[in-house]
């Protein structure tokens, strides 16, 4: 709007700008109408619409292609600090492991009570996902060579659990008699924990002389964070 300062005898006017609209000369009878001039608002990636009635702002999507009901299983979409749409984190996962491969020289004698820890095992393992609780599948393995004298016998086990028991029942002692025991167990880690397992090596029930000349473990970890 420009004026004069109120002088007698001065009119003022409305002048448009960009975008906008002017009607009427300013009377009683034919007051100035202020409109828009329905100029299309810039979009760019990820907007569509012109920010009429007709066709408004809105997101462009995509169509869903699961099977199961967006209402009831679509993530989320979410504004950072700068304004910037981000969605949900993405699912993370990890595997860790360790091993031992021991020649007992001289062989271990087995222990002749019911069962005992000879050796253990740790694995230290972390969930990768800052944000989620992770699920965890642990892959215990317990490898032992027994030397069975005649009328020999010895148990393997792991984690106080006795897996199996070998014995000799011949006239000659037999040499690297193997047990190969497994357990596959699953676990849960909160976000971004740390955790160390332990894994026990167990023997027992051991007589006439049996031994162990060998020891081979491995504890393996897969973990993958919840996406849910």
């Amino acid at each position: 709007m420009a004026c004069c300062g109120g002088a007698r005898g001065c009119t003022c006017t409305v002048t448009a700008g960009s975008g906008v609209e002017v009607d009427g000369s300013g009377s009683t009878s034919n007051p100035y109408v202020v409109s828009s001039t329905g100029a299309v608002a810039a979009t760019g990636c990820g907007l569509t619409g012109d920010g009429s009635t007709g066709t408004p702002l809105a997101a462009a999507v995509g169509t869903w292609p699961y099977a199961c009901d967006v209402d009831d299983q679509g993530g989320g979409v979410y504004c950072d600090s700068s304004g910037v749409l981000r969605t949900a984190p993405p699912v993370r996962q990890d595997n860790f492991s360790n091993a031992i491969n021991q020649v007992q020289s001289p062989a271990l004698a087995v222990p002749t009570v019911a069962e005992r820890t000879i050796r253990q095992l740790t694995l230290t393992v972390t969930n990768p996902d800052p944000c989620r609780v992770a699920q965890g599948i642990l892959f215990r393995e317990v490898d032992l060579d027994f030397n069975l004298p005649p009328g020999a016998g010895a148990m393997a086990g792991i984690d106080g659990d006795d897996m199996n028991y070998l014995a000799n029942g011949g006239d000659t002692t037999v040499f690297a008699v193997h047990s190969q025991d497994n357990k596959i167990t699953p676990f849960t880690l909160n976000p971004g924990e740390t955790r160390t397992i332990t894994m026990d090596i167990d023997a027992g029930r051991g007589s006439n002389g049996a031994t162990i000349p060998r020891i081979q473990a491995t504890l393996r970890a897969w973990v993958f964070s919840n996406p849910q």
